[in-house]
């Protein structure tokens, strides 16, 4: 018997809506709808253009009610810490600040002057990078969050605004900096160093709890039946490592002993590491900036971010603003081209965060 699935895959370069078929045990998957994901730099902020991104998952959702199929739940992944704030009636409070704005260093500032770095690890077992959404909710104004009724990270807003049933995924949850994954429950000790709103924290729920139906003025514009959402790993890497074609047992998976195998999955960020049964949160752990991050079933992803694609994603989108488009299969084959081994930069340098004039900045670095 085949079972019809639809999956909303948010990455931080573009998205897409597919149709996932289950025949047995064989999956197979079809791209309906992929479309771009372009920040807006607007009044000195770097933001994500939400309705935009929520026009588009409608239109790949069209295109899977045209195939009249039976489908039997819907789900949202997408990156991590950044987050949504809704008000009373159900709507997105602008702006939905992208993890690479400035405001993200006050962020810093501000945390470690409540709550100490040491502490913050031990309840959460989570690297230190300035864009965590524990450091971007830190400079926020007391009246934005007075005026919002809850906090939902990226996926689990999409999921909220398919069905009007707000939680959490613990997957995602579990990126944000505020929570425990011990008891895999919000971290009281930050939220209270921090002071922000408890009731803005909906309930975090574990990998593939059921949510609820469609709305139904979805199903009445999109013209899908009233199916269910469900969150799944609405943390992509979560969703990506749950692919993954092994299992951990017990007896490899435990915080003394590493299994025998590991993953890196890349994208605007590349996220390598091991999967295991507990967090390790240990002070080495902490010194060397590993991260632990729960995945499907509640296992940890014990893991590196590294930086990624994103060096090659902005030069594409300054070169296209010049005028000169590039595809990634003609990046590939310039590069392979290019005499090799000219110059060296270090892609984790503070002054390639921000985005803006990407080539420039490569090229003053190598000058240097």
């Amino acid at each position: 018997m085949r079972t019809h699935y639809l999956a909303i895959d948010l990455g931080a370069e573009s998205g897409r809506v597919m149709l996932g078929t289950l025949d047995g045990s064989r999956l197979s998957l079809e791209e309906l709808h992929r479309f771009p994901n372009q920040p807006i730099n607007a009044n000195g902020s770097f933001t994500w253009d939400i309705d935009r991104l929520f026009i588009e998952v409608k239109t790949g959702l069209r295109k899977a009610a045209d195939r009249k199929l039976a489908i039997h739940g819907i789900s949202t992944d997408s990156w991590g810490v950044d987050y949504l704030l809704f008000d009373a009636g159900g709507a997105v409070m602008p702006p939905a600040f992208h993890y690479r704005d400035a405001r993200t260093a006050l962020g810093v500032k501000l945390t470690t002057a409540r709550i100490s770095r040491e502490q913050i690890f031990d309840e959460t077992g989570i690297q230190f990078m300035p864009l965590n959404t524990l450091f971007q909710l830190a400079t926020e104004s007391s009246q934005r969050l007075a005026n919002a009724s809850v906090l939902l990270t990226i996926a689990d807003g999409f999921n909220f605004m398919l069905c009007n049933v707000a939680r959490i995924d613990e997957s995602n949850a579990s990126t944000t900096q505020i929570h425990n994954p011990r008891t895999r429950r919000w971290s009281e000790i930050i939220l209270d160093a921090m002071e922000f709103p408890k009731r803005l924290f909906p309930p975090v729920v574990p990998c593939g709890a059921k949510l609820g139906p469609l709305r139904p003025e979805l199903v009445r514009e999109i013209g899908l039946p009233p199916i269910d959402v469900i969150a799944s790993c609405s943390h992509d890497t979560a969703a990506a490592v749950a692919a993954v074609p092994v299992s951990i047992e017990p007896a490899t998976a435990s915080p003394g002993r590493a299994p025998d195998w590991a993953y890196l999955s890349s994208g605007t960020w590349s996220l390598m590491g091991v999967e295991i049964l507990e967090p390790l949160i240990t002070p080495a752990c902490r010194r060397m900036n590993f991260t632990n991050e729960i995945g499907h079933g509640g296992t940890v992803r014990l893991l590196k971010n590294i930086v990624g694609l994103w060096l090659v994603q902005e030069c594409r989108r300054e070169w296209a603003l010049a005028g000169r488009q590039y595809d990634y299969a003609d990046l590939a084959r310039l590069a392979e081209e290019a005499a090799p081994f000219v110059s060296f930069i270090n892609p984790a340098d503070p002054r390639f965060i921000a985005p803006g004039d990407m080539p420039q900045k490569i090229a003053l670095g190598c000058r240097e």
